[in-house]
């Protein structure tokens, strides 16, 4: 079952309170990433210790620190209290950004988020609906979350992220939704990275600065952004390092996995990318949305998405230990300040609605 952890005040004092209720969480999270990140580098010839991963997340540290200082105190603070180093922290929230280096040379799809927007037009709420898959290693799974901010400056958000880490995805008070799934470019370098982006737009009031927070980043590496306005606005921003394009939805839904659609964008891709599963999915959703004739309710698209067409290339996954699976399924409302969330992949999980 989700639990929500209440966190109040400035980052740090926010940081601190997360990190003392979930102690024994960050810091497991953080040792079975760095072995991830080892074994995923092994496999593919390349010798890695946790040093060297030391090593990356201070480096990446420096630029948060000057560029988002907001997450760089959230992430002292969680470290404060759960008594860890910051490095452990850090790497814990950018694995995904870390790991991309050696996409470029791998070309493999490890895990791969659905998502989906749906327009007014489309959504049985008559709101703006945004949402999504998150698949990841199985065992992340006992480590998520919900969060619920209070911040001496800033709006009020939820959002869900696994112990340790900024947002995945969430609502502020102000009306803001964002999720997001991964891409591949070839051009990641040392930047911030996608967590503290997602962070950074929920942080802001303003619906065009918290797409700016996205679009105008100095970014690690690539991720498709799914974002929704309580105006009924969803717009689309797929990213990588040093580009991005924005996507403005017009039709009733529309729908993302971890490929490249925009014509400008494509050729930035990893070109030894494994596409079945991304596009498999593309099409499974997009069909089973447009064969739905009712408006599209939460429940409406966890069942589109609890699809097992394709074996271990479909939507649902049910990988165990450190296999992909489908760890969340979640619904983001910005109108009502809503999310619909449920653990595991989204055949088995009820969804349960959590409101600001």
């Amino acid at each position: 079952m989700l639990k929500v952890i209440e966190l109040n005040g400035s980052p740090y004092e926010m940081g601190t309170q997360h990190g003392e209720q979930l102690k024994e969480q960050v810091r497991g999270l953080a040792r079975e990433r760095y072995e991830i990140a080892c074994q995923f580098a092994c496999d593919r010839g390349v010798e890695i210790t946790r040093e060297d991963c030391l090593k990356l997340a201070r480096v990446h540290l420096q630029l948060h620190q000057e560029q988002t200082p907001r997450c760089y105190e959230e992430w002292s603070g969680i470290a404060a209290g759960a008594d860890c180093p910051l490095e452990d922290v850090f790497f814990a929230n950018a694995l995904t950004d870390f790991q991309d280096v050696l996409w470029q040379v791998a070309g493999t799809e490890i895990h791969g988020c659905t998502s989906f927007a749906v327009t007014p037009a489309g959504s049985s709420s008559t709101t703006a609906l945004i949402g999504q898959t998150w698949d990841m290693h199985a065992s992340a799974q006992e480590y998520i979350s919900l969060f619920h901010r209070r911040p001496l400056d800033g709006p009020e958000s939820l959002t869900m992220s696994t112990a340790g880490c900024l947002t995945l995805v969430g609502i502020n008070a102000a009306g803001i939704a964002v999720g997001n799934n991964n891409l591949q470019p070839m051009d990641a370098r040392p930047g911030l990275i996608y967590l503290a982006l997602l962070h950074g737009a929920l942080q802001q009031t303003d619906w065009d600065q918290s797409r700016q927070a996205i679009t105008g980043a100095y970014r690690a590496s690539g991720h498709n952004y799914m974002m929704a306005h309580e105006s009924g606005a969803c717009v689309d921003i797929e990213t990588t390092a040093q580009q991005h394009a924005e996507y403005f939805v017009e039709d009733p839904w529309y729908v993302h996995t971890n490929h490249y659609l925009s014509e400008n964008l494509k050729g930035l891709e990893n070109p030894q990318l494994d596409r079945r599963s991304t596009e498999h999915r593309l099409e499974q959703v997009r069909h089973s949305l447009a064969a739905t004739p009712e408006l599209l309710s939460p429940e409406h698209l966890r069942g589109a998405l609890a699809d097992h067409e394709g074996g271990a290339l479909g939507i649902c996954r049910h990988g165990e230990g450190r296999e992909a699976r489908s760890c969340a399924f979640v619904v983001a409302d910005p109108a009502a300040r809503s999310l619909w969330a449920s653990l595991g992949p989204p055949c088995e999980g009820k969804l349960t609605e959590f409101s600001l």
